[in-house]
């Protein structure tokens, strides 16, 4: 294997970057930065390719200087041995980048996280969020009968949460994993679902899968919980075993590394797997109870209880083989033998899945498209199912090293420079994702009501998708193009009144709730110069990208604001409304 040892880099200097070889005999190794063999690259140069060591320069005219490069190290005789390293520009970093870049890894930038990543940059950013220990949902009331008062701890999570990437990262992972409280509206059974994603959104890919699968609330919502043995008249439930390949692991067809689909010989899609190889998965599962009250006796079914994982009933569960999915370098052909225990076969069958070639570029799309972009190119794709198959120490679905080589990838930072952008790059800001976004910029407080409302009126309300498919699809096109726009699925005309509305009852101060306040006190202290106001809204909402129209625009409308003791005020108000109910600002890029 090939390991590569980090180092600083400052804009136009130059540095030794070594690799270690293991387990080759006099190795060769090719380097190559951003994609292109052996530094012939326009993101720098690089000498000295033949041997263990090789020196990169970075290039003077780079957008800013904390700009990712990615090199990668390969040994020319198996190119499938790669290791990969993410280099970093040292700080200052230019604040609308880090504006920018805390749009994808937070609930929204706030000013003094802007500071801080544009004193200290993106990696000790990142690196103190990992380190961050989990901001867990406290267990609700016994009297709680419903998910009202938990929705309103989740909006106030994800505002106020310190760990904001395991935050937003969690979010992502609750709309693959999708449970909806339109069957789980107990909020005994949906808080621990919720603390099992953020516990998990920083371990492995095959971590989340073992414990979603074992939560109460995906048994109940997925019916994988009481899924008894099958007998000669009946079948065992097959729901939560489609769903974990189809929507959770590994779609609809087989996919190359890249995401695009592999094709038969009449250009048709391939399935995945087989009805035959769904039974035995729902076998498999079989035998699965509900958690054990405390004080009770394991019964064949025992009652709904949700603190703990299900617990397996032997005598339950199917004992009989199961041919499971076959693929090359499958372990034991894709066969479990008989006579296995509920343990035992549930491992096997979620290692079995695990394992498939379609589940790292089926993963790091999704993950991809909720945290980057609609549309990740074939090669952002592969970059990163390399990084989901080995984190250049051997291990596969490392959570953490996916999660900084979606955030650090070329094509996640090249917007950095706007002119750099490209039509496909960005993704609409999902209702959620744009109520929290305003709050936290203006550093608004809230206790969480009348949240929900506004949300469930942008089709979104939160922990309720409709069904197991989320609240949108994210294959989803967008009418009249070409491209992906999974979150415009839910924007409709109705839905987009109700997102001007919210930003008027936000800016102009009506019906946020009894619990919720924001000051724009000090935008309207710089409204006295509204080009300088207007700078300091672009960075924060827009990190920089304000078109010369719409600034002469919004001057305008300040402009038309009459006099008054309330005047400067009433011209910072308009000033964010005309910003923040824009296509510009709601259209992350």
């Amino acid at each position: 294997m090939v390991t590569a040892q980090t180092s600083t880099l400052d804009v136009g200097a130059s540095t030794q970057l070594t690799a270690t070889v293991t387990g080759v005999a006099n190795p060769t190794l090719v380097w190559d930065v951003n994609g292109t063999p052996n530094g012939n690259s326009t993101v720098g140069t690089i000498s000295d390719v033949s041997g263990l060591t090789a020196v990169y320069t970075a290039p003077a005219f780079l957008p800013s200087p904390n700009n990712p490069i990615e090199i990668d190290a390969s040994i020319a005789t198996d190119t499938s041995i790669t290791g990969s390293v993410m280099e970093t520009l040292l700080a200052p970093l230019d604040p609308n980048i880090a504006d920018r870049f805390l749009e994808q890894t937070t609930f929204g930038p706030t000013p003094q996280l802007v500071t801080t990543v544009s004193q200290t940059g993106m990696s000790a950013f990142l690196a103190n969020q990992f380190a961050l220990p989990v901001s867990t949902y406290a267990a609700p009331a016994d009297t709680e009968t419903d998910n009202s008062a938990l929705q309103q701890r989740y909006w106030i999570q994800l505002v106020n949460a310190p760990d904001q990437l395991r935050q937003r990262v969690a979010f992502a992972l609750s709309q693959i994993f999708v449970i909806s409280g339109d069957k789980i509206n107990t909020p005994q059974a949906y808080t621990p679902y919720l603390n099992v994603l953020e516990t998990d959104a920083f371990t492995n890919y095959r971590q989340i899968m073992q414990d979603v699968t074992l939560s109460p609330a995906m048994g109940h919502y997925l019916d994988m919980v009481n899924s008894d043995k099958p007998t000669a008249a009946t079948h065992a439930d097959e729901n939560y075993a489609r769903e974990l390949m189809q929507l959770f692991t590994m779609g609809e067809m087989l996919i190359n590394n890249d995401g695009s689909p592999q094709l038969d010989g009449s250009g048709n899609t391939i399935p995945p797997y087989s009805e035959s190889q769904i039974d035995g998965f729902s076998r498999a599962y079989t035998g699965w109870t509900y958690p054990t009250m405390p004080g009770a006796t394991l019964e064949k079914h025992n009652p709904a209880y949700w603190t703990g994982p299900m617990v397996p009933y032997e005598s339950n569960h199917d004992e009989t083989p199961k041919q499971l999915l076959t693929y090359s370098g499958v372990a034991s052909g894709g066969l479990l033998p008989g006579n296995q225990t509920a343990e035992q076969d549930l491992k096997g069958a979620l290692d079995n899945v695990f394992n498939h070639p379609n589940v790292p570029p089926f993963v790091v799309t999704h993950l991809i498209q909720h945290l980057i972009k609609s549309n990740p190119s074939p090669a952002y794709i592969n970059r990163v199912a390399n990084v989901f198959i080995n984190n250049g120490s051997g291990v596969r679905g490392d959570m953490t090293a996916v999660i900084r080589a979606i955030l650090m990838d070329p094509e996640a930072r090249q917007g950095d420079n706007p002119a750099m952008e490209t039509p496909d790059d960005g993704h609409l800001q999902e209702p959620i994702l744009y109520i929290t976004g305003l709050l936290r910029a203006f550093g608004a407080t809230t206790d969480g009501s009348n949240l929900t409302g506004r949300a469930a009126g942008m089709e979104q309300t939160p922990l309720t998708p409709p069904s197991v498919f989320n609240f949108y699809a994210p294959n989803y096109v967008i009418p009249g193009s070409t491209l992906l726009g999974p979150e415009f699925q839910i924007l409709t005309t109705a839905t987009a009144l109700s997102r001007a509305n919210f930003a008027n009852s936000f800016v102009f101060g009506t019906s946020l709730g009894t619990g919720a306040t924001v000051s724009f006190a000090t935008y309207a202290n710089e409204a006295a110069n509204p080009t300088a106001l207007l700078a300091t809204l672009n960075t924060l909402l827009l990190h920089g990208t304000m078109p010369a129209s719409m600034q002469s625009s919004i001057l305008t409308a300040m402009q038309a604001v009459p006099g008054g003791s309330s005047q400067s005020l009433m011209q910072a108000e308009t000033a964010i409304y005309l910003i923040v109910t824009s296509s510009q600002y709601q259209v992350q890029y």
